[in-house]
């Protein structure tokens, strides 16, 4: 499959080395309105063809496929064009910021015939996946509690202009609760019933949802709560790897992205210059990491995750799960040199040549998104809110 990259982000300078080393992709087209970022893809893959335009690189023939990584406000467009020129799509997470223009993403790649997949990589983490094994089995009895927190310094870090406004799907969480539902989804079957949540606004320097708390009921009758905190005081990190004052950081390293950001108040161009650090081939002030190396740690280690079953209490750890069961204590160990980007790619690669069902497509996409504006309504109307386009997990 000939991939073509749409928006050479962050996102993008994790995801295409992994398309360059899978098999059964060949990377061969990117675009980019910065001529910079496409200059450095370009230096990785000189053969590609470049372009800045998105709809020019999907009418392109040298195109089979196309991984749309632009901001979550364009992934309509920028999908369409793609699915109405025939091109299996991956998506980047949430698949865009409502229910209208998710439809429409959905409905475009059944008439045109091409699979239509959304980036919740997180999903396919070989832990998660156990944990859905145990959901479908029954190994352990019926699931009945999934607990997931995380405590971030997202708030505070660099970010660009898309990720703080909030009619562009800025914010904790459009740009994290993705992730963090939808591996409950994933664990859980994916039918949930309804949600009671909030959405925060705390500090309003930054004035988008910084934190928020979720409630969820699936059909089954398991209960879900879903935490996220982006405002760098605790890092619930600790609680996955081990609490231990003594390996607390130093007093000048605590909070060091708030401390940053407030030292640099009146340089408005700041944050735009290290944000775009993260960026296709290049280097974040302050580091020697390229992105195009960068191997970050799997999302879910970034917090506690816990899911109980009628026999056992079963909980991430760094090397994978610890059962806690009716009788004995054990842990399994799912390490791997692959991370959960291969797994996803490797998903819609056997969909694509052997027909096997799409995990993660645009169906179930649409369904997280509509846990996401639930969460909002339910915050802003004080109630639970009853869902109406959950789908099962395919299999």
């Amino acid at each position: 499959m000939r991939v073509g990259v749409i928006g050479l982000g962050g996102g993008a300078s994790m995801m295409v080395p992994k398309f360059a080393v899978m098999p059964g992709f060949s990377v061969t087209a990117g675009a980019d309105i910065d001529i910079q970022v496409l200059d450095s893809f370009a230096h990785d893959f000189p053969a590609a063809e470049l372009f800045t335009s998105a709809e020019d690189l999907c009418a392109s023939s040298s195109v089979d496929f196309v991984y749309v990584a632009t901001p979550n406000m364009l992934h309509k467009d920028h999908a369409l064009a793609a699915l109405e020129n025939r091109k299996h799509v991956l998506v980047e997470k949430p698949m865009t910021n409502s229910l209208e223009d998710a439809t429409a993403m959905v409905e475009a790649a059944n008439h045109n015939r091409v699979l239509l997949g959304v980036n919740v990589a997180n999903s396919f983490d070989p832990r998660v996946q156990k944990l859905r094994e145990f959901t479908q089995s029954r190994e352990l009895g019926e699931l009945r509690m999934v607990h997931s927190w995380r405590y971030t310094d997202w708030l505070y870090r660099p970010r660009a202009p898309e990720e703080l406004t909030p009619e562009w799907g800025g914010g904790v969480l459009w740009r994290q609760g993705g992730h963090q539902l939808d591996l409950l989804r994933t664990i859980g079957g994916g039918l949930v019933r309804s949600v009671r949540g909030m959405a925060q606004v705390w500090d309003p320097r930054r004035r988008v949802v910084g934190a928020h708390t979720a409630f969820l009921e699936f059909e089954s009758g398991a209960a879900c709560t879903a935490v996220f905190s982006g405002h760098e005081h605790f890092n619930s990190r600790e609680m996955v790897f081990g609490f231990n004052p003594d390996t607390w950081a130093p007093d000048e390293k605590h909070a060091r992205a708030r401390r940053a950001l407030a030292d640099h108040s009146g340089d408005a161009d700041w944050e735009t210059v290290q944000k775009r650090g993260e960026r296709y081939g290049s280097r974040r002030r302050g580091s020697s990491e390229t992105p195009w190396v960068r191997n970050t740690p799997p999302w879910l280690l970034g917090g506690p995750l816990i899911a109980s079953y009628d026999h056992a209490d079963v909980k991430t750890t760094p090397r994978g799960l610890a059962i806690f069961s009716d009788t004995q204590q054990r842990e399994i160990n799912l390490e791997t040199a692959e991370d959960c980007r291969d797994f996803r790619l490797r998903a819609f690669r056997d969909s694509i040549w052997e027909g096997t069902p799409l995990a993660a497509d645009g169906r179930w996409g649409r369904a997280t998104v509509e846990l996401l504006l639930a969460i909002e309504q339910s915050g802003q109307e004080r109630r639970e809110i009853l869902l109406s386009h959950q789908v099962p997990y395919a299999s």
